[in-house]
């Protein structure tokens, strides 16, 4: 007697990670546009948002990444070492992610991402 198979949800919780990517990137340029128009606050909960957006995107298509080199043949060594490769550059990206994440913060500790308007 046969199981009844549930759903794939992976291509939709790929998609949801995927529009999170999309939403950081439309936060970096909508920030990006307020400087160039010459506001200097309010940038610091932007920043945070798009960081922590792109790190947690980035740690969803690491374990992806792994669960893909779990799933591969052994035998095969080309689809092995491409899984191997696809693990690799997941992990930088996240590495990459969270040292943005940190920037952000150490500038906002700093005073060189100011959130609210200086008093004079």
């Amino acid at each position: 007697m046969d199981q009844p198979t549930r759903p794939d949800r992976s291509a939709d919780s790929d998609f949801s990670f995927l529009m999170a990517v999309l939403v950081a990137a439309l936060m970096a340029v909508h920030t990006l546009c307020r400087a160039e128009s010459g506001q200097t606050t309010g940038f610091y909960p932007l920043r945070c948002g798009e960081t922590a957006l792109t790190l947690g995107s980035s740690g969803f298509f690491l374990t992806q990444a792994l669960k893909a080199l779990n799933e591969t043949d052994p035998a095969n060594a080309a689809e092995h070492c491409a899984a191997q490769w696809e693990v690799l550059a997941a992990g930088l990206i996240l590495i990459a992610a969270f040292l943005q994440f940190e920037l952000v913060q150490y500038r906002r500790r700093t005073g060189q991402l100011p959130d609210m308007p200086l008093l004079p």
